[in-house]
């Protein structure tokens, strides 16, 4: 069974009586442990998708099938105790708070969810472990570079031990020696069984993912394997 199963997904927006359709006809199925770069120019409805099937946003037609259940028919409570159960985010801009500690950032999805609070504290030191930002757990957010500050928000997308990730433009904001760093770790994250859906307009981040969807225009219209791996080494191997 799939872990995602979209069928004929549609997201129109209105603005005062004027409708603009953001996606449509999207039909497509992700298994659990892949690796799937969402791929289009701005404006292809790639970060649209990605908040419907990070339960950010509902689509207003079509079917939406995680984990095999009908997330589309579901309350905003029931939405959002999943998010918080399934999902974890990493965005473009970071979004960690200011002049706030390292691991208080990592910490807080935490305080969402009905785990005893005296594990949180083993919790965010096995996150930050994973990004190895561990020496700097008491930084302050502010005190740290781009690339830093995008392991750090990768450690609070972990810490809940989300099942999915999606990352949309994680490496946007960064040199490309942070932006690999941070390509391999999702990497890792993958091969350790996560799955991960990125969003991206650069084809050399899709190609370190495992599969393609492209958009234009609010709808998919390529769905390939990527057939050769980037690796942060500058190395391309062939996928088997």
């Amino acid at each position: 069974m799939s872990l995602i199963a979209a069928e004929n997904l549609e997201k129109v927006y209105d603005n005062d009586g004027v409708k603009t359709r953001a996606l449509y006809n999207a039909t497509f199925s992700i298994d659990k442990g892949g690796f799937i770069s969402i791929m289009g120019p701005s404006g292809s409805g790639k970060s649209t998708l990605m908040q419907v099937l990070g339960l950010l946003d509902r689509p207003t037609g079509g079917t939406y099938l995680l984990d095999g259940k009908n997330v589309t028919e579901f309350s905003d409570d029931e939405l959002a105790r999943l998010r918080n159960k399934k999902i974890g985010f990493v965005f473009q801009s970071f979004n960690l708070l200011p002049k706030t500690s390292v691991s208080e950032n990592v910490e807080l999805p935490l305080l969402y969810d009905d785990h005893p609070i005296e594990n949180n504290a083993k919790r965010v030191k096995e996150a930050l472990e994973a990004v190895g930002m561990s020496h700097r757990a008491d930084y302050l957010s502010n005190q740290l570079s781009g690339g830093e500050k995008q392991r750090v928000a990768i450690a609070r997308a972990l810490v809940n031990d989300p099942e999915i990730i999606f990352a949309d433009e994680p490496t946007g904001n960064l040199d490309s020696k942070s932006g690999l760093q941070v390509m391999t770790i999702l990497q890792k994250l993958n091969n350790a069984g996560r799955t991960i859906v990125l969003v991206t307009h650069e084809t050399y981040t899709a190609e370190h993912a495992k599969r393609v969807l492209l958009m234009k225009d609010g709808q998919i219209v390529g769905d390939q394997p990527v057939t050769t791996r980037r690796f942060a080494d500058g190395k391309d191997t062939p996928l088997k």
